[in-house]
């Protein structure tokens, strides 16, 4: 039975492949049709952006912009000046900008290479070079004042909570100082009164390459220091240097370390007090998403209870009104000049063509506003 049932399936097979052969060439006719279906196509929804606020992470900067000392660079053959420092922020922060204040001693300088360094950060070390113009000195006993900023925002770097810091006046990290710089001088702050945000890491301590043996701005004790490579020195060993006194030395006030300010995402604005001017309030918007978002606007407003500010922290500040505390140009907003914030990414409002003119001031009221002082205020952003 199976080999009869084999052959009768062979002939068959054989006389189907016949007609397929017999028919090349043939046309068809068919018949039309008409259907209908369903589909879908689903869409997505936003994921919800964080702002951060930008602010300072450390800040040794004097408010009226006035300083009583300053280093001078190409008259000491100094090639980098910095310091060890320590931010407020208690984890990695991702680097906005830094600031350096800035004197001239001289006739106008304009595009003065500078540069500003940072050797250990999150991903190795980093830099920023600024080309700023420098008004000539008010008179030969007053320096005129200048403050450099560095932008950093579009580097996507995040610096440790602590970490050193070179200035140059050039476009090398180190290296000797542009032939316009000769009356270029970096300010120096007061390392005990002038720090707002964050410390100094290492008090009585600065960081030189070059010049500092023969510098008669350091103490006396200082002598005898190698004059080459990046280092720390330590400065309040002794007295001032009697041929320039209070730049460094043991001796109070000791005007000691760069007038500096690091701001960073989830820094602060220090400086608020009674009838005092407004202070920018800058932030950062993150999308951590899988899909590009748009941000119409933000909102910024002052944390209260009972009408009393609110710290960052939660706690309630008796008797510090929010109400003494004014928001300007709130809500900013940002719309189509925003574009689309890619997934992964953060845009600043540091920079056009999302930049803010948002500021925050602490009004002028007929009472004491003691409770205030020293009172960190928290802030809280929305978007729409």
């Amino acid at each position: 039975m199976k080999l009869i049932s084999s052959k009768r399936r062979m002939a068959v097979v054989g006389l189907t492949v016949g007609l397929i052969a017999g028919a090349s060439g043939l046309a068809f006719a068919y018949f039309t049709s008409t259907g209908s279906g369903n589909g879908s196509a689903q869409t997505g929804t936003a994921t919800n952006v964080s702002i951060s606020q930008i602010g300072a992470g450390y800040d040794s900067l004097v408010a009226t912009n006035s300083y009583n000392q300053d280093q001078a660079f190409s008259a000491t053959s100094l090639n980098e000046l910095g310091n060890d420092i320590t931010l407020s922020t208690p984890d990695a922060s991702q680097l906005v900008s830094v600031v350096v204040a800035v004197d001239n001693w001289g006739p106008e300088e304009n595009g003065v290479p500078m540069t500003f360094s940072i050797n250990n950060t999150v991903n190795g070390a980093i830099n920023d070079t600024a080309y700023p113009d420098f008004a000539a000195a008010i008179s030969s006993g007053t320096p005129s004042e200048t403050n450099v900023t560095f932008d950093f925002s579009s580097q996507g770097a995040f610096v440790d909570p602590e970490f050193v810091y070179g200035i140059t006046f050039n476009t090398t990290p180190g290296a000797a100082p542009a032939a316009a710089a000769g009356a270029l001088n970096v300010a120096l702050s007061a390392s005990a009164t002038d720090i707002s945000v964050g410390t100094d890491t290492t008090p009585h301590t600065i960081w030189m390459d070059g010049g500092y043996a023969g510098d008669n701005n350091l103490p006396t004790c200082t002598t005898g220091v190698p004059t080459t490579g990046f280092q720390e020195i330590v400065t309040n060993c002794g007295p001032s240097n009697p041929e320039d006194t209070g730049a460094y030395g043991n001796q109070t006030p000791a005007y000691d370390i760069p007038a500096v300010e690091v701001n960073v995402v989830g820094g602060s604005d220090p400086g608020l007090y009674p009838g005092g001017p407004a202070q920018p309030l800058e932030f950062a918007i993150t999308n951590s998403g899988t899909n590009p978002v748009q941000v119409q606007s933000v909102t910024a407003s002052v944390d209260s209870l009972s009408g009393n500010v609110v710290t960052p922290t939660n706690l309630e500040v008796t008797g510090c009104s929010a109400s003494w505390y004014q928001i300007n140009n709130s809500p900013q907003a940002l719309g189509v000049s925003a574009g689309d914030i890619q997934p992964g990414t953060t845009i600043f409002t540091t920079t056009s063509p999302t930049a803010s003119d948002m500021s925050i001031q602490m009004l002028n009221v007929n009472s004491s506003q003691d409770p205030c002082e020293g009172a960190d205020v928290g802030l809280t952003f929305s978007s729409n």
